[in-house]
């Protein structure tokens, strides 16, 4: 199972969109967990995860982000509108689409 990781300022709308695209990865198969958390926490949690997708508004983080992850898991940031409107569903197949191992 592959664990994908939503990092954004505080962690609350990530946990909520991380719901919703939990429950729709579990419906259609995929052998995906996702978890959300906040920024502070970031770094201590990370090692746990397969790829990772911030949100828009921490993206000027992400050079931080990428040098604590390192090069070799993915790193993706979310499109405003999916992540503003919660759309779990336009955020998975971007995730699937844009962090290839997480289809696996």
């Amino acid at each position: 199972m592959k664990k994908l990781l939503i990092c954004c300022l505080f962690g609350n709308t990530a946990n909520s969109l991380a719901k919703k695209m939990q429950k729709i990865a579990d419906a259609e198969g995929h052998k995906l967990m996702v978890s959300a958390v906040g920024l502070d926490n970031f770094a201590s949690v990370q090692p746990a995860f397969d790829g990772f997708l911030i949100a828009p508004h921490i993206q000027y983080k992400l050079d931080e982000i990428r040098a604590t992850v390192g090069e070799q898991r993915p790193i993706a940031v979310i499109e405003s509108l999916p992540y503003a409107s919660l759309d779990g569903d336009n955020v998975l197949r971007f995730a699937l689409a844009t962090l290839p191992d997480m289809a696996s």
